[in-house]
Parts: C-alpha cells; sequence; structure tokens
C-alpha cells in the first residue's frame, strides 16, 4: 500500500459493569484523574450557604490531527497536532431548575473549552481538573443566580424541568488513533489544486485534506463511564470565480469518510475535481434569471442539503435557553420543527428515521454511527417522521413539554454546549419515483412553464464567506442556501441549459409538505451538519434520494462585485 489509513472509528465496544469498567481503567491516568476527582467534588465542593452541585461530569477529548492545505497549485501548510481538552458539566439547584439553558452574556454562546496538558500525568491531570472544577462551580452558583433573577422577573405560564433522569450506563471501547502521516497526502492534495490551474476563470482555489483521531472518555456523578473513538478524513476543495457581471460564484466538493473508508484520490479526485470547476465555468457563462415559480428538481449532493438545511437543521435544539437580552437571539440557534411535534411536516407518503446503531450502509461507514452519546446514555433508533407527521425530536437530558427523556441524541460541541442533534438520518418511501426528470417536466407543463429547474449544488456558506466582500447579516440566515448548479430542463425535449442568478424566495417550513415525489436513487451522504451557531458542525449522514419540489418561487439574488483590474496571470499556460 502507498499509505497507511486510518484504523476503525470504533474497534470495539463493550457495555460491561460498573465495578468491572472501574478496574478496566486502573492503569489509565486520564480515567483515574477524572474519577478520583469527581467522588472528591461530588463529597466536599461547597460555599457556605450556598448550594453542593447536584450533578458533575468530566469529559476529556484528546484529537489528534493532520492537515495538508493547497493553494494555487504549491503546498501552504503541512502539520500534525495533538491536543486535548476538558469539558465540565456542574450543575446546581435541582433537576427542576437549574443553572443551565440561560444566556447571559457572549460567553455562555462562545465558552471556549479548556486545553489539557498533553502527557496523560496522573497528579497534573488531577490539579488542572481540581482548579477547573473549583471555577465551573462558582460560575454555576453566578448563573443560577442570574437565571432565577431572570425568572422572577419574567415568569412563565409553566414550569418545564432543565435536567431528565438517565440510568447509569457505561461503554468502554478500545482508543483509536492516525496510522497516517501528513507527507502521505501531499501528492494527491497537490494534484488535486494543480488540476484547478486548467481552468483560466478561476480566481481563487484551495484544496485541503484533514485527518482527525477523536478520544472521548466521559465519567459523571450518577455512575456513568465511558470510552469512544473515531477516525475521521476529509477533503474540501473550493473554487471561486466571478461572471462578466461580477457575479461571485463559489463552488466546492467535500468528501468526508470514517474509519477504514477514504475520500477519492488520485486520477478519481483529480477527475471530480476537474468536472466541478468544469461545472464552474459553464455556470459563470450562463444567462441569468430573473424570477422562477414552478416545480424545482433536487438532484445528486443537493438532496442532502435540502434534507440537511431544510429538515434535520431544523429539528434541535428541541428546547431554547433563556436568552437575557434579545440582541443575543441572532446568535443561536432558530429551529422551525422543534414546535411542531405530532403535525404533519411531510406528504404522507414520506418516512424518516434517525438510526445511529447503522454502521455501514451499501458499503459507506457512515460518520454519524454512535453507540452512546455525550451525555453517557445509550443512542437510539427513533422515527422522527410516520406518514409525513412529526412523531419525534433527537433528545438530549433538556426536556421540553411533551417528551421528558432523552434517546441519546446529545453531542457536546466546542463552545462547551450540548444540545440534541442528528445522527443517521434515513429518509424513505414506498412510493417513489423512477424517472424525476420525467414528473419535473410534467409538473413545469401544469405550471404552463417552457422549462422546469433542476439543482445539483447549494451554496456553502462556510466555503463561500472566506470569498464573499459584502457582509452577511445573522438575522438574515436563509433557511436553503443559494443554488449553485441549477439547470433550465425543457419541458418539450429535456434539454438542460444551465443558469444563475437565483436565490430561493418566500421560503418556509411548510415547502416541506409540497414536496410531490422521490426518486429511486437513494444515496448516502457523509455531511457537516450545521449546529445552528455560526461555525459549528458535526459529523452526520443522510441517506436520501433526489426530492421533488411542487412549487418553488426564487428571485434575483445577484450581488456584483468589482472585477480583477486585469486577467489573471498565467491562465491557460
Amino acid at each position: 500500500m502507498r499509505r497507511a489509513i486510518p484504523i476503525a472509528v470504533v474497534c470495539f465496544v463493550l457495555v460491561v459493569p460498573l465495578s468491572l469498567a472501574l478496574a478496566q481503567g486502573e492503569d489509565d491516568p486520564l480515567f483515574r484523574a477524572m474519577q478520583d476527582e469527581l467522588k472528591r467534588s461530588t463529597k466536599g465542593l461547597s460555599i457556605e450557604s450556598m448550594p453542593p452541585p447536584y450533578f458533575l461530569s468530566y469529559r476529556i477529548h484528546d484529537v489528534e490531527s493532520i492537515t495538508v492545505r493547497a493553494r494555487y497549485g504549491s503546498l501552504v501548510q503541512t502539520e500534525d497536532n495533538e491536543r486535548s481538552y476538558l469539558y465540565i458539566d456542574c450543575r446546581v439547584g435541582d433537576p427542576a431548575f437549574d443553572n443551565s439553558g440561560f444566556v447571559g452574556s457572549w460567553q455562555d454562546i462562545y465558552n471556549v473549552r479548556s486545553d489539557l496538558v498533553e502527557e496523560d500525568d496522573y497528579d497534573v491531570l488531577r490539579h488542572q481538573i481540581w482548579l477547573r472544577t473549583d471555577a465551573a462551580y462558582k460560575s454555576a452558583l453566578e448563573n443560577l443566580a442570574r437565571k432565577d433573577a431572570y425568572r422572577q422577573s419574567h415568569p412563565t405560564k409553566e414550569e418545564i424541568p432543565d435536567f431528565a433522569p438517565a440510568e447509569a450506563f457505561v461503554a468502554i471501547g478500545e482508543p483509536v488513533r492516525l496510522d497516517t502521516e501528513p507527507a502521505a497526502w501531499e501528492p494527491d492534495v497537490r494534484a488535486a489544486a494543480q488540476a484547478l490551474q486548467e481552468f483560466p476563470s478561476l480566481q481563487d482555489w484551495q484544496v485541503t485534506l484533514t485527518a482527525v483521531a477523536e478520544n472521548e472518555r466521559y465519567v459523571n456523578s450518577e455512575g456513568s463511564r465511558h470510552l469512544k473513538g473515531a477516525v475521521y478524513t476529509m477533503i474540501e476543495v473550493a473554487a471561486t470565480a466571478q461572471s462578466e457581471d461580477g457575479q461571485r460564484l463559489t463552488s466546492f466538493l467535500r468528501h468526508v469518510a470514517r474509519g477504514d473508508d477514504e475520500p477519492p484520490t488520485g486520477s478519481a479526485l483529480v477527475g471530480e475535481v476537474r468536472e466541478m470547476a468544469a461545472e464552474l465555468e459553464a455556470v459563470l457563462a450562463a444567462p441569468t434569471i430573473d424570477e422562477y415559480v414552478g416545480p424545482v428538481l433536487f438532484d445528486g449532493f443537493a438532496s442532502a442539503q435540502f434534507m440537511s438545511q431544510l429538515f434535520a437543521g431544523q429539528l434541535a435544539p428541541a428546547k431554547l435557553p433563556l436568552v437575557a437580552q434579545d440582541w443575543m437571539k441572532q446568535y443561536l440557534p432558530d429551529p422551525k420543527l422543534a414546535g411542531r411535534l405530532n403535525r404533519r411536516v411531510f406528504p404522507e407518503f414520506v418516512t424518516i428515521t434517525d438510526e445511529p446503531s447503522v454502521d455501514v450502509w451499501e458499503d459507506v461507514r457512515l460518520v454519524g454511527h454512535q453507540t452512546v452519546d455525550d451525555e453517557g446514555v445509550p443512542c437510539q433508533d427513533i422515527t422522527l417522521v410516520e406518514d409525513g407527521r412529526l412523531v419525534a425530536l433527537p433528545m438530549c437530558r433538556q426536556p421540553t413539554k411533551k417528551i421528558g427523556a432523552s434517546n441519546g441524541h446529545a453531542r457536546t460541541f466546542e463552545n462547551q454546549w450540548t444540545a440534541s442533534t442528528v445522527t443517521n438520518v434515513f429518509v424513505r418511501t414506498e412510493k417513489s419515483k423512477k424517472d424525476l426528470v420525467k414528473e419535473l417536466r410534467s409538473l413545469a407543463r401544469d405550471f404552463d412553464n417552457e422549462y422546469g429547474l433542476l439543482i445539483t449544488r447549494l451554496d456553502e456558506p462556510s466555503v463561500s464567506n472566506h470569498y464573499r466582500w459584502t457582509e452577511v447579516s445573522e438575522d438574515s440566515r436563509p433557511l436553503l442556501t443559494a443554488p449553485i448548479a441549477v439547470y433550465k430542463v425543457d419541458v418539450k425535449d429535456g434539454t438542460l441549459e444551465p443558469v444563475r442568478g437565483l436565490v430561493f424566495d418566500e421560503l418556509s417550513i411548510r415547502t416541506l409538505r409540497d414536496v410531490a415525489a422521490l426518486g429511486r436513487d437513494t444515496r448516502a451522504w457523509n455531511v457537516l451538519q450545521p449546529m445552528g451557531i455560526e461555525g459549528v458542525t458535526y459529523p452526520a449522514t443522510i441517506v436520501t434520494p433526489s426530492v421533488l419540489v411542487e412549487e418553488m418561487e426564487l428571485t434575483s439574488g445577484t450581488a456584483q462585485e468589482p472585477l480583477p483590474l486585469s486577467g489573471r496571470p498565467l491562465a491557460g499556460m
């Protein structure tokens, strides 16, 4: 083999009795430091006349990563890194009302995680955990007081508990490591970047390879304890250019692989990169459309983006935090579906499940696969949509009015928020259509349109914002990002013609009910699912066929930027 590849995500997970798990962790200095400090803190952490913690958990997240990046045609970054982070969940009060779920300052939104020492030294780890537990406890008391004051001035009709009970659960896995070196990826990354030099319209581009091995150790005061590991490898290709009228278009490729799976490399990667760039140049030269009303077909990766943004991204968090000042709301998630439980959100022929237990689907390792979540709760497979009705939500240990317990879908993020998330989302129907392009043309004919629209790729703000000149307002985040690759499909003969300049208009969650058909081309897409706070994503899988929507409105969204004063040097040489 020309390169060593990452080892499997979770080599082995064993659910064992707590006493045996403790014995297995005796030689692990991290587990010993966490467990010993947990015992001491739960017994002696208190301030006179103040409540002690009723719940305490420690989570140590070890991250081993390599990054290889090329820009234009040369390598600009090759590095490897190892970091450890400590997360502390210290709760004071009681499960009915505690210090969680309250945003009183900017720091409550972007509460950066704490670094740990790199060496697994028991004494040093104990010291760091002790010091940060002390700070976490004092911060929890302050937040409880602020939250209580807010509640007194903003009384609610119905009090919902802040924390749901959960049985102790122990899952001990094997830690994972990266079995690859940065230099092994350099030829592929450089070759992909050099392939983009062949396209004279491109102004800027880069190719980034990231490989990550993550290990998580977790203990809490209820007796839960786990060790889980995961390996991910991602290649991202981004390219930006401008049309003659100054419109900027940025396209991208992103492959996220898990465990023994690899993203495309060699000639396969170069071929995909050339296809992406050729499509971008074709769209740049295409005519603009001012408006469109009619059926839209989301094909290929766009179907996964449609389900990711308009459905999965609108489910969580199931319960929003209390916010001291209204201006903070623009930086927080705003899920449109979380409050629609037991209501119809899709046509009756649509069923959607979230199945963290699925490891491999049609030879693809799913990045959403989980055995235990970040709160120590075993992950459950759940049906989200049944016969078009939203019947369940992914849940962490923060209950809602209608759901009182976790189903094992908690994830803790870099800003130390723990929220409910999706894992492996499966979109299914028993009434699939073989030829959705034919269905698109038929619906367009019913609208008296000369064409329908087919979309194969939507914008990715985390990529395109890097090249954007104009600022994007936080309070105008679209439910569905603008299309990048759009084609007119002629009603008469089915010919395709690229077009540009459109954004979605008058879009709401109601659009999901306008899904007219699903195809028979189901495919698994490993994605980086947005959490709802800018820049915060997590790995998830969307398994979906193509999606045909009966009626959507699009309008002109062309924003012109100044063109370069001269042509690109050496273009076409």
